[in-house]
């Protein structure tokens, strides 16, 4: 008796690895994880911490990730509290490193899209994200209540940072500025 040969078609993922500077911003990835890349949606997006130190650390960090591993995009989303040195752009461009600004920092970019106002100084952009979230910002559950889907579309037409992040989860590589 002939076996028969099912052929099972899988299509190819567009891989993309994002670093964030901290833990607000690997939770708040993860939650654009999940809700933008869905099983079948041909994306794969990896999402790792770089556990804060600069954006020297963290232009660092993606290229050890990267090496580990085959992405088409590289990205990272980093505070611009900091500045990003021209050694900083020129790592990023030559291991071609998307790099995604929150201004001044991660949580001033939160605040900006809950449509609140956003302090100067980063330590004042965190105490008021923190006092307005009302819980830990480090977790991906942290984000469900606040951040929906709609609300995030909505703002990526009107906050650059937010629609390059979620360029990069359709698997897209956003225009540079």
């Amino acid at each position: 008796m002939a076996r028969r040969v099912i052929s099972v078609r899988r299509t190819v993922l567009k891989t993309v690895l994002i670093v964030g500077e901290g833990d607000t911003e690997k939770a708040f990835l993860d939650h654009l994880k999940r809700l933008y890349v869905t099983r079948g949606c041909g994306v794969a997006v990896t999402v790792r911490n770089a556990h804060g130190k600069g954006p020297e650390n963290v232009i660092d960090a993606a290229m050890r990730h990267a090496k580990n591993g085959d992405f088409d995009i590289v990205a990272v989303l980093m505070d611009t509290d900091l500045p990003w040195t021209d050694t900083i752009r020129e790592l990023a461009r030559v291991h071609p490193i998307c790099m995604v600004g929150a201004t001044p920092c991660a949580d001033g970019l939160l605040l900006q899209i809950l449509g609140e106002r956003v302090p100067e100084q980063s330590k004042h952009c965190k105490d008021a994200f923190h006092a307005r979230l009302g819980r830990t910002p480090f977790v991906r559950e942290a984000y469900e209540q606040d951040f929906s889907e709609p609300l995030l579309n909505q703002k990526s037409k009107t906050i650059p940072a937010l629609g390059k992040l979620l360029a990069l989860m359709a698997g897209q590589l956003p225009a540079s500025d």
